[in-house]
Order: C-alpha cells, then structure tokens, then sequence
C-alpha cells in the first residue's frame, strides 16, 4: 500500500508540476511583448531582446525558470494542504500493546 500510495502521489503532482508549469508560463509571457514600456531598451538590457530571433530565446528561457519555481510553489502548497488533511488520522493510531512483565522470582 506504501509504494502504490507513493507512485500515485507522485504521479499526481508531476502532472500538476507540468500543468502548472504551461499555465503560469502562458500567463507570464502575455505581458513580454514589444509594446510594453517595461519590455523596452532600458528596462530589459542584453541579451534579453524582442526584436532579433536570438534575443527572444533569453526572455522566454527565464520565462519558463520562473514559471516552474511558481509550479514547484504550487505543488509544496498542495502537499501541505494534504498533509494538514491527513494530521487528524494520527489520533486513529495506537502504539503496539505492551507486554506486562513477568514478575521476580525472589530468592
């Protein structure tokens, strides 16, 4: 039960990593466009360009950086919640029974 519920848990959050990753890159790179002032010469300096084909790779290689920190921020968030879920259960579970001792033989 141990390695199916954490093959199943890590299946789950490497497909939330991956979406999350998509999501938040697609968000992030609508705002990188030439015709925003904070895209321009003094604000995004070299290598970082919106004109040349070679300048465009930087921006959206960091792009991508911070989308899977924020995706990777996401699945900690995720894991938290399920840990602070599952907390309650520790109260279900008792320690092994205690044997009494045998008592001692006085000589």
């Amino acid at each position: 039960m141990r390695m199916l519920g954490g093959s199943i848990g890590i299946a789950i959050l490497e497909t939330q990593l991956s979406q999350n990753t998509q999501i938040v890159h697609s968000h992030l790179i609508e705002h990188l466009r030439p015709d925003n002032q904070l895209a321009q010469a003094p604000y995004l300096t070299a290598p970082f360009s919106l004109t040349d084909p070679s300048g465009i790779a930087a921006p959206n290689h960091e792009v991508t950086l911070q989308a899977a920190m924020v995706a990777y921020n996401d699945d900690f968030a995720l894991m938290l919640c399920v840990i602070h879920a599952c907390l309650p259960l520790l109260l279900l579970v008792r320690g092994p029974r205690r044997q009494p001792l045998p008592a001692a033989a006085d000589d």
